[in-house]
């Protein structure tokens, strides 16, 4: 058993040419047993894409869209 079993990790992913990396971290803290979430900004978009977040955490990847697109409030991950 791992000491990120069942453990909720938020991972914020900003624009920079180390964002691809991420995508090996999320990757391995999920397969530790983590649930990760991940924010993306829009540089960050630049360099990687949601959906590899999507297809290493197999939970949905949000973007400043998701969290900013036009509405009032900031939606509730998880």
């Amino acid at each position: 058993m791992s000491v990120f079993t069942d453990k909720r990790i938020l991972l914020g992913v900003t624009g920079s040419i180390a964002a691809y990396k991420a995508a090996d971290l999320a990757s391995k803290l999920a397969q530790a047993g983590a649930q990760v979430d991940v924010i993306l900004t829009t540089g960050a978009e630049k360099f990687v894409t949601p959906l590899t977040f999507q297809s290493v955490t197999g939970r949905r990847a949000f973007t400043d869209s998701d969290l900013w697109g036009g509405e009032a409030h900031v939606l509730h991950v998880g």
